[in-house]
């Protein structure tokens, strides 16, 4: 049996009446015998699929249930491929003579390519523009709008299709066509996988440009010949699906390498204020006009009549002077994409109050009487809600965005290669990041040359920094010592860079600890809180007023669905053995079956007793199964000095499944930085999820892995 040294891919969709040449064409040619072809069909709804089972069933079939794309269908076609060369093809191709032999020859006899592309022919014989410059932004313009109908034939469309060069000439050039690639796998572990942002066009360009930015160059080579049967759809017309998909590409292509663009992207701290900056305004400003016709609309109930409203406009002046002041001073303009908007709401809350306060004191200590200082009053409850609110669609506006792979954070990671290889789906796979992980700088690299799989060493990291784009890096533990650590800090604020270091001691960062020095040396300080045992002594008085009353509201919910249960043969109440205070085991109520979406617990009125008597709390850690808690590490038994809550911060995660190592890391989160107010930030939060219908158990799966 011979090995592998081609793996030709293709995607398919739709492609029942062209897809059976390309094949034959493959079966039949010189160099078959040491040829893989893996189809990977898009859920075709013409037959595709089935006509390449019965028809060529030595062909490795990919079938999928949906449309996803043709990058994330190349990808998936590469993970199955076991060649040395990866040949992705278009449906509608056919390979002449020895195509691939001659390609397969051209690698081994130039160790710097990455991608050859071959020459395309259209059935007539006549030569496919095949290789092609980079776009500029006129040429985009000229390619894809009205504009190139507008002006055919311009010199700097032809220089970009390369109409004046000798299409017999092997040469390197910027891009290739993506019908066909033929691509080194040693390329691909350096460069990585099609960027699957783009679901249809420019992932070819996209490739090349990266394959270049890591010192691989693309070439084109004529003597291998594929007869491609090409239709331009997008060009037919405007309105298109194909044309909606090709602008769509376009925009993200240029989003994500315009010089332009990434500068914006670099100084974002200054774009993210100035946003931030223009909705609060407009939300102080919203807020003075509803407390002022507010207040006019109660004028009969005051003895004062209210002032027109043009007296006021020192006073808005002030207001909103103050109010961006007391933002800035409490650190609201410091806007990260990662900050929960329920902790938004808190600290907007505690700032208007504060400012609030200063504008009351302000008119007091004036004397001023033209201004109301019911106004005053009403403009905290307004200004809280529009800012919020505000701010709130502005993230999730931008969420919206992350989702469609806009405006991603481009990333690389610092460490050896095998840890740094199973961190990078972990951040890929979470929306809320918005990563791009561009490659990894792989601190225990013992091969020298380009095509290693890495973005380069830790000493070439500025430069690598440069080339790619890097706005984050991301350091894994003790990947470096402390003079390549601060080197690499040194970097970051040269050249305008987040750094991130996933250090084992970030673990010890809790409970208010304070960066400071000591002689001039850094130093961890923990400050001593002298309101912990007054603040337990609250949480626990409040556990036990709210029990109770919660108790008294549910007894006759749970009566009814205790006769309801019954009248079905089914027993209400289960009892699951638990882990509490200290250790000690208790019987939790479980109402129905222990679900992500069993019964309220509102009809649970025994878990509520609990709370009373002080076996749990309203908030804290998950209460543990005897099971779990016998893999708790000796250190990790610190989250038995409190008592588990019927919700805490595993309530809140939108996977129903956990893993228990995830969990376990939320609840010392929540153990090591308990607050009085984290507690009513989650209360706040369980009751949101519980009005919107979502309600969650954790499904704790033993043994999986969390995500960071």
């Amino acid at each position: 049996m011979h090995p592998v040294e081609v793996s030709v891919v293709i995607v398919s969709y739709n492609s029942a009446d062209v897809i059976g040449p390309c094949l034959e064409s493959l079966r039949s040619h010189d160099y078959a015998a040491s040829t893989e072809v893996i189809v990977v069909d898009n859920a075709s709804t013409d037959g595709t699929p089935e006509l390449v089972r019965r028809e060529h069933p030595w062909v490795t079939l990919v079938a999928g249930s949906e449309n996803l794309g043709y990058s994330r269908g190349v990808n998936a076609g590469i993970r199955r491929a076991s060649g040395r060369y990866f040949f992705i093809l278009n449906p509608d191709t056919v390979a002449r003579g020895d195509a691939i032999r001659r390609l397969v020859d051209f690698m081994e006899r130039t160790p710097d390519a990455g991608i050859v592309g071959p020459k395309l022919v259209y059935l007539d014989g006549n030569v496919q523009p095949s290789c092609r410059r980079f776009y500029s932004l006129r040429v985009l313009l000229l390619r894809r709008t009205i504009l190139g109908k507008i002006w055919r034939g311009s010199s700097a469309e032809r220089e970009h299709l390369m109409l004046d060069f000798d299409h017999d000439e092997t040469r390197p050039v910027d891009w290739v066509l993506g019908a066909a690639m033929f691509v080194r796998r040693e390329a691909v572990e350096s460069v990585g996988l099609m960027d699957e942002r783009f679901f249809l066009y420019f992932e070819d360009v996209d490739w090349c440009y990266r394959m270049y930015q890591n010192r691989l160059k693309v070439y084109f080579y004529p003597d291998a010949v594929i007869v491609h049967s090409y239709k331009r759809e997008s060009a037919q017309s405007v309105v298109n699906r194909s044309f909606v998909a090709h602008f769509v590409s376009l925009l993200r292509y240029y989003e994500k390498w315009n010089f332009l663009v990434y500068l914006v992207k670099r100084y974002r701290e200054v774009v993210k204020v100035a946003l931030f900056l223009a909705l609060d305004v407009v939300a102080f400003n919203l807020a003075f006009l509803s407390a002022y016709y507010m207040r006019a609309a109660l004028d009969q109930v005051f003895p004062n009549p209210i002032f027109p409203i043009a007296a006021y406009r020192r006073f808005v002046y002030f207001e909103n002077l103050l109010f961006v002041f007391t933002y800035f001073a409490l650190g609201l303009y410091r806007v990260r994409r990662e900050t929960r908007s329920l902790d938004e709401l808190f600290e907007i809350a505690k700032a208007i109050a504060l400012a609030s306060v200063l504008l009351m004191t302000s008119t007091y200590l004036g004397q001023i009487r033209t201004y109301s200082r019911m106004v005053v009053a009403f403009v905290v409850p307004f200004a809280v809600l529009y800012d919020w609110g505000l701010r709130a669609a502005a993230r999730r506006l931008h969420r919206r965005l992350l989702s469609l792979k806009v405006d991603l954070k481009r990333v690389c990671i610092v460490g050896p290669k095998d840890r740094a290889r199973a961190l990078e789906p972990r951040l890929l796979e979470d929306d809320r990041l918005g990563l791009d992980v561009v490659g990894i700088v792989d601190t225990a690299a013992q091969s020298e040359g380009i095509l290693t799989g890495t973005l380069g060493p830790p000493e070439e990291i500025e430069r690598i920094v440069g080339r790619h784009r890097i706005q984050e890096v991301i350091v894994l533990p003790g990947a470096l010592h402390d003079e390549g650590l601060a080197r690499l800090v040194d970097v970051g604020r040269r050249k305008v860079v987040d750094v991130t270091v996933l250090a084992d001691y970030a673990a010890v960062a809790f409970s208010k600890a304070v960066v400071g020095e000591l002689q001039g040396r850094p130093v961890v300080t923990y400050r001593r809180d002298t309101r912990y045992a007054f603040d337990r002594l609250v949480k626990r008085t409040v556990d036990a007023i709210a029990g109770l009353l919660f108790v008294v509201v549910s007894a006759l919910p749970c009566m009814v669905y205790s006769v309801y249960a019954l009248s079905r043969g089914r027993r209400p109440f289960t009892h699951s053995d638990r882990l509490g205070l200290e250790g000690e085991p208790f019987a939790l109520p479980v109402a129905g079956s222990d679900s992500a979406n069993g019964p309220s617990d509102f009809v649970n009125s025994p878990l509520f007793w609990l709370i009373v008597i002080g076996r749990m709390s309203l908030v804290g850690p998950h209460p543990l199964r005897f099971s779990e808690g016998a893999r708790l590490e000796p250190g990790a038994r610190f989250r038995f000095d409190v008592r588990p809550g019927v919700t805490g911060y595993w309530r809140m995660g939108s996977r129903v499944r956990v893993g228990l190592d995830e969990l376990l890391a939320q609840d010392a989160h929540y153990v090591r930085n308990w607050s009085l107010g984290q507690d009513v930030k989650i209360l706040v939060a369980t009751a949101a999820r519980m009005v919107a219908g979502r309600r969650r158990r954790p499904q704790i799966v033993a043994g999986e892995e969390g995500t960071t």
